[in-house]
């Protein structure tokens, strides 16, 4: 109890600024929760889902394959199952593959700019309620011609509360922003080298899915 109401004495001397930092703290470690779940969910090892894709390629068809990624949640599975489709459709490969990458690297920005504003935002936040607290602070000169230099003193050091909480803010945001930064550089990559694995491989899978399906019609023929 003696904590929670040390907490809660320094909050009430932060000032109003105080309440939209709770908020930001509140808004950024839910955030960060979030996408860390999302890329928990969606996290794929690109060498492990290489050798993969070339041993399903050896024994699937195109539309197997297809129906086999299009039941998973990565965003390499979305690529791989993208190009199948395209290919089996006689569409351009590549541009439903270059559509999908993007798409999946919009989902995985969504909320880092939120993020990344609550790193610049927090601090200013927090200075604005000092400057404040030191405002309400130095005005005891004007009301009280005898006021005690310390009172003054600890009425700024009680506004500097909005400094640090706004500074503290903004470290555990700008530490999410990093982490899902890099995860999301090393994601985008993944997709490009996939990609480019993609468009090695499909012509050579579509033309053998053509042989196929033209021997299929032969034999029902005969």
């Amino acid at each position: 109890m003696d904590l929670l109401g040390t907490a809660a004495h320094w909050f009430g001397r932060g000032g109003f600024v105080m309440y939209i930092l709770l908020l930001a703290s509140l808004g950024a470690v839910s955030l960060i929760i979030e996408r860390a779940k999302y890329y928990r969910h969606h996290r794929q090892n690109l060498h492990r889902f290489l050798r993969r894709w070339q041993q399903e390629t050896q024994t699937h068809s195109l539309p197997e394959l297809a129906a086999i990624y299009r039941r998973e949640h990565g965003s390499l599975s979305r690529l791989a199952a993208a190009g199948c489709l395209a290919a089996v459709d006689g569409r351009n490969a590549e541009l439903a593959i270059e559509g999908v990458a993007q798409l999946e690297a919009a989902k995985l920005k969504r909320g880092l700019p939120l993020l990344g504003c609550l790193v610049t935002l927090s601090p200013i936040l927090g200075l604005m309620g000092t400057v404040t607290g030191m405002i309400q602070s130095f005005s005891i000169f004007n009301v009280q011609a005898g006021a005690a230099p310390m009172a003054i003193t600890g009425g700024v050091g009680e506004a500097l509360v909005a400094t640090v909480s706004g500074l503290g803010v903004a470290v555990i945001a700008l530490l999410g922003h990093s982490w899902f930064g890099y995860r999301l550089d090393i994601a985008v990559t993944n997709m490009e080298q996939f990609g480019t694995v993609l468009a090695e491989d499909l012509p050579r899978l579509a033309a053998g899915h053509g042989i196929r399906e033209q021997g299929e019609c032969e034999h029902e023929a005969a």
